[in-house]
Formats: C-alpha cells, sequence, structure tokens
C-alpha cells in the first residue's frame, strides 16, 4: 500500500488551501496504536469558502499502512473547528479509527472493489436529526469536481460525508447501489462531499 510523509501531506494541503498547525485529536476514538506511527495527528486547512479537518499520518512510513488519508470539510469548520464544526471533527476521528483498525489489506481490497464505502459510527455530538438510534453514517469518496483524490499515485486521499438517517437506510438497504444514488444525487444538489449541517437529505 502506498505511503507519504509529513511534508508530502503538506504539499498536497497547500494546493488546497491555508495549511495550519497540527492538532490532537479529541480522544482515542481515532485507535491512535492503529496508526502506522503509532499516534494521529490532524492537519487543519481553510479555503475561501471552507474549513477542512484531515488525518496527518494515516498513510505514514512508519508502520503498516492503509494508503490513505481522510477528511471533512464544510463552512462550520472554517473558524473554530472545535466549535460548531466539533461533531464534523468527532465523526471523522472515528472513521478514522475504523479504517486504522480495520487494518491495511481489508481497507486496500475494500477500495479496489468499490470506490464508494460506508461506516456506521456512534453518533457522539451529531445534531439530534442526524442521528439514528445513536449511529450515524457517513460515505467516504464522494467526489469533489476539481479536487485530487490521491498523493502520486498509490495514496488516496478521501473525503467523508455525514448521512441523514433516511439516507443511511437508503445505503444500508441497497448495498454499493445506494451508496452511488446517495453520492450521485448530492452531486446533483451541489452538495458533493460538503459537510454541513443544515444540509436537506436527498434521499
Amino acid at each position: 500500500m502506498g505511503q507519504t510523509d509529513g511534508s508530502t501531506r503538506e504539499d498536497y494541503w497547500r494546493t488546497v488551501g491555508q495549511v495550519g498547525a497540527q492538532r490532537r485529536p479529541l480522544g482515542d476514538a481515532d485507535e491512535p496504536a492503529q496508526w502506522p506511527g503509532g499516534s494521529s495527528t490532524y492537519r487543519h486547512v481553510t479555503t475561501p469558502h471552507s474549513g477542512i479537518i484531515a488525518t496527518d499520518g494515516l498513510s505514514d512510513g512508519a508502520g503498516d499502512s492503509p494508503g490513505l488519508e481522510i477528511y471533512v470539510e464544510g463552512r462550520e469548520l472554517v473558524q473554530d473547528p472545535d466549535g460548531e464544526g466539533r461533531w464534523l471533527v468527532a465523526a471523522l476521528e472515528e472513521a478514522a479509527g475504523a479504517l486504522a483498525a480495520a487494518g491495511a489489506e481489508q481497507v486496500d481490497a475494500a477500495l479496489r472493489d468499490h470506490t464508494l464505502l460506508s461506516l456506521e459510527i456512534s453518533a457522539g455530538e451529531a445534531p439530534s436529526d442526524w442521528a439514528d438510534a445513536g449511529r450515524l453514517g457517513v460515505l467516504v469518496g464522494v467526489e469533489l469536481p476539481g479536487r485530487p483524490q490521491s498523493i502520486g499515485s498509490d495514496v488516496r486521499v478521501l473525503a467523508i460525508t455525514p448521512l441523514r438517517p433516511s439516507e443511511l437506510a437508503v445505503v444500508t438497504s441497497e448495498g454499493p447501489g445506494g451508496r452511488r444514488r446517495i453520492a450521485e444525487a448530492l452531486a446533483g444538489q451541489g452538495w458533493y462531499s460538503y459537510a454541513d449541517s443544515t444540509r436537506p437529505s436527498v434521499a
């Protein structure tokens, strides 16, 4: 699986926006011991219209890497990721932990078989209308036009997109086809991979 170092990841994000300092996780839901380097860090990136929190080390060359980095992007992350966008940061961290714990071979095989993945994580601090029985669904890999989905040729850089309960129901019942249908609906309404607590359901 592909690997990167910190400077390569920073160079990638500099093509997207202004790169801030490294951040520590909110807690331990991201399974830091399962990350290649044995610890977890994140980057805050700002663009003219959005903020991004990205993993910074899932693809590190220090250990067994799943060959990807993930991020979440939305307007609620521009100013203070620990404010109204905190629920998105928590979702990213738990998704990162799930992917790290799954192991490099399983993640790589899943991404080779499917361009989109889905996860169910704890709802945590998500707004109540996004939660379903204490769970939150996310899509992994919804494309944003013009945003490269890889660093070089080997390391994927994929967005996570929170799902409304009705969207998660489609994904759960229809599998890969449901994931594609929701991703296409998000693109059709101009949301793409953007995360926003005010976004209506597209299901």
